[in-house]
C-alpha cells in the first residue's frame, strides 16, 4: 500500500505530541521539536519522458513531503534526535530517517552515533528541506549520482577558525543495508566498509569544500547472477565478470562558493567510480548563480551529467550452436539495457520568503538528454523521446 502525506500526517504527529505530553513536566526545557513541509505541484511538457518523477499530466505527489523531528538534550554534552519524513512519492521510503546519539564535549568537537545522513554532497543534511536552498528541485544531473542517502554508524566533525578561515573536518564510517530503486524496481543493497572523510574551509565570503567516500557494494540481481554463473562455466569470464554488479565504489567531490547579501555563486562536481560492472561511472556538477532582493530571489543553474558502462566486448560467438547463439543474444540484449546517457539541464527560478518560516517558489528546467537514456535515474525515455523537454514546477516551503 502507497502511504501518503493524509495517511502519515495524523500518525507521525499522534506519536509525537503523545511522546511529549508524556515527558512535558520533567523535561519542558529539554525536549524541543521541529519539522518542515514541502508542497510541490510539477508538469512535464512531453509525454514520451518522465523527469524526476513527473510525466506529462500535473502532479503534486512526487516531491511534497512532511517531515518531523525531536531532540532530547540530556546535558550539555550529549542528546539524541530523531526524525521521521512521509514521502508522497511511492519510490521513498516513508519512516525513521535520522536516529543517532550526539556527544559534543566542547564546542570544536562533535561526535554521532546512529542512523544519519551521509555526508556526501554540500545539501546532504538538507536534502528534504528546500527550504534550506533556493531550487525546488536540487540539480538533477548531480544530486542522482547518489543512489543511498542514509548509513548507520558514527561521525565526528571537528571546527576551529586560524585567522579569517573556519575549518571543519568530518570523517565518518559505517554500513548501509536496505532497498534502492533503479528503474522501479526495488533492490536489495548492502554497502559494507562504507567510509569518508571531507574538510570545508571558509574564508569571509568563500567556502570550499573536498570530500572522498568509499565502501563494498553488494548488490542482489539473481537474474543477473545466475547468468553471470552459467557465463563462468562456460568459460566465457569476461562478459561474467561484467555481469557482477558487486565491488568497491568511490566517490568524490569538490565545490566552491561564494555569497554576500546581494549575490550567490554555488558550484559542485563529483566522480562516481565502480568495480561492478553494472554499476555506472558517473561525471557530474553543476554552477548556479543568483541576486537577492530581498524578500525575493532569483536564479540560473546549468548541471551535467555523463554516465557510461565499461561495456565488454560479446565474447560469445554466433553460429556454432542455437545454445550459444541465444545466450550471445542475451548478454547483448543486457548491453543494451545499461546504456550510457548524457543529459544537461538549466534552471531558472525565484523565490519569494513571504514570512520567515514561509516561502514561495517557482521553477523552469530545461532538460537536454543525448543518445540513449540509462532509465535508472532522473530521466526515463517512455518510448520516442526525442531528448527535450520542460519541467515545470510551484513550491512551497515551510519551516517550524
Amino acid at each position: 500500500m502507497k502511504l501518503t502525506l493524509s495517511h502519515l500526517i495524523p500518525t507521525y504527529s499522534l506519536l509525537l505530541l503523545c511522546w511529549a505530553s508524556t515527558l512535558h513536566a520533567e523535561t519542558e526545557d529539554k525536549l524541543q521539536f521541529s519539522g518542515f513541509a514541502r508542497v510541490i505541484m510539477g508538469y512535464l511538457d512531453d509525454k514520451n519522458a518522465e523527469y524526476v518523477g513527473y510525466e506529462n499530466s500535473i502532479s503534486l505527489n512526487k516531491q511534497s513531503l512532511l517531515g518531523l523531528q525531536a531532540d532530547y538534550l540530556f546535558n550539555d554534552a550529549l542528546s539524541v534526535t530523531g526524525q521521521v519524513v512521509g514521502f508522497t512519492d511511492d519510490q521513498r521510503h516513508s519512516g525513521l530517517e535520522w536516529l543517532y546519539l550526539s556527544y559534543a564535549p566542547n564546542n570544536a568537537l562533535q561526535i554521532k552515533l546512529g542512523r544519519q545522513r551521509i555526508p556526501f554532497f554540500n545539501y546532504s543534511d538538507s536534502l528534504d528541506v528546500g527550504f534550506a536552498y533556493p531550487w525546488i528541485t536540487l540539480p538533477q544531473q548531480f544530486y542522482d549520482t547518489a543512489f543511498f542517502t542514509t548509513f548507520d554508524g558514527v561521525l565526528a566533525n571537528y571546527q576551529f577558525a586560524v585567522s579569517d578561515w573556519l575549518i571543519n573536518y568530518e570523517g565518518y564510517w559505517g554500513r548501509f543495508d536496505d532497498k534502492i530503486y533503479l528503474a522501479n524496481d526495488e533492490i536489495n543493497t548492502q554497502v559494507i566498509g562504507l567510509f569518508g572523510m571531507n574538510a570545508n574551509f571558509g574564508y569571509k565570503n568563500f567556502t570550499f569544500r573536498a570530500s572522498y567516500n568509499q565502501g563494498d557494494v553488494s548488490i542482489e540481481q539473481e537474474e543477473a547472477q545466475q547468468f553471470s554463473q552459467q557465463l563462468r562455466q562456460l568459460g566465457f569470464s569476461d562478459n561474467a565478470d561484467w555481469l557482477d554488479a558487486n565491488g568497491l565504489i568511490q566517490f568524490y567531490q569538490l565545490s566552491a562558493n561564494y555569497e554576500n547579501l546581494d549575490y550567490f555563486v554555488r558550484s559542485e562536481i563529483a566522480k562516481l567510480a565502480s568495480e561492478g560492472g553494472l554499476v555506472a561511472e558517473i561525471d557530474s556538477f553543476y554552477i548556479s548563480a543568483g541576486y537577492n532582493f530581498y524578500p525575493y530571489t532569483v536564479y540560473i543553474s546549468y548541471s551535467k551529467k555523463d554516465l557510461h558502462f565499461d561495456h565488454r566486448r560479446n565474447e560469445i560467438p554466433f553460429g556454432i550452436s542455437p545454445e550459444l547463439d541465444f545466450l550471445a543474444s542475451t548478454y547483448a540484449s543486457v548491453l543494451a539495457d545499461f546504456a550510457d546517457d548524457k543529459s544537461t539541464g538549466i534552471k531558472i527560478g525565484t523565490r519569494w520568503d513571504w514570512r520567515p518560516h514561509l516561502a514561495f517558489k517557482a521553477e523552469m528546467t530545461f532538460l537536454e538528454a543525448k543518445d540513449e537514456i540509462s532509465n535508472d535515474y532522473a530521466v526515463k525515455d517512455l518510448g520516442n523521446f526525442d531528448g527535450s523537454a520542460i519541467l515545470y514546477q510551484l513550491g512551497i516551503e515551510w519551516v517550524f
